[in-house]
């Protein structure tokens, strides 16, 4: 039953109209700060080096102001949508345990970040083509990396983030479980997220900030710095840990069949 609500899941997610518009918002993105990277001006900042492969690393960390948005939607969208309509009665109606809906839901999120992540290494790897060509040395953080090097460097970085966004998906589905529709579920989410912000500005609270692991959790990556890689990975944790027990509490206790 687990895995027959597995597949349902990922089978509402391909058909899901957000998730290609949310691709195209990407896709669009890319093609923007190509464009104003030769129009000129103080976009020549933003890109060091204008070639295909260091494209999708130039813009790993800007993924995280969309990501902030296209989280809340889609959790929204997958339950707040689904106990508000009655579809949940429906599944429990079948042998299906709470707890398994909540799991095939978290399923469900992790394949929409891998999909939104491949989709977008794919398209910046495209477009930079197109707009600079491939180039013969791919450049990140200073260091010049071989072809080679460069697209596992790449690929190595950005599937990394999905350990900071899963702990953001986590913390949003807490925030959708609790919420009356889908419009309060997002805008919650995302006044949550845009609030946690504030803690950068306490270097001790820094670390602890999910937005700021959102946005640099991959750096500690690429310095290979243990002791932040350690402290990064222990707050993530937490963060997936103490969410996801929040979230099966929830659903045990609380009346979901209206």
């Amino acid at each position: 039953m687990m895995l027959r609500l597995i597949q349902n899941e990922l089978y509402k997610m391909v058909r899901l109209k957000k998730l290609y518009i949310f691709m195209a918002i990407l896709a669009v993105h890319a093609w923007l700060t190509a464009y104003f990277y030769n129009a000129g001006g103080e976009w020549k900042s933003v890109i060091v080096v204008p070639n295909g492969q260091s494209l999708p690393l130039t813009l790993l960390n800007s993924m995280a102001q969309f990501m902030i948005v296209f989280i809340p939607i889609y959790v929204a969208d997958m339950i707040t949508s689904e106990v508000n309509s009655g579809t949940l009665k429906l599944s429990l109606l079948c042998p299906v345990r709470r707890i398994e809906w909540l799991c095939a839901k978290i399923v469900s999120l992790f394949a929409f970040l891998v999909v939104l992540l491949a989709f977008s290494i794919a398209a910046e790897y495209v477009i930079g083509t197109l707009a600079f060509g491939w180039g013969e040395q791919t450049i990140y953080a200073d260091t010049l990396y071989s072809q080679t090097e460069g697209v596992w460097l790449t690929l190595r970085l950005a599937f990394s983030m999905l350990l900071p966004y899963m702990a953001c998906g986590m913390i949003v589905i807490i925030v959708a479980l609790s919420a009356t529709n889908i419009s309060a579920a997002i805008g919650l989410s995302i006044g949550l997220l845009t609030a946690a912000q504030y803690l950068n500005i306490v270097d001790t609270l820094k670390p602890y900030s999910i937005v700021n692991q959102m946005y640099f959790f991959h750096e500690s990556i690429h310095q290979a710095n243990i002791a932040a890689i350690l402290q990064n990975v222990v707050v993530l944790a937490g963060y997936l840990i103490v969410s996801y027990f929040i979230s099966a509490i929830m659903i045990k206790k609380r009346d979901f069949i209206l």
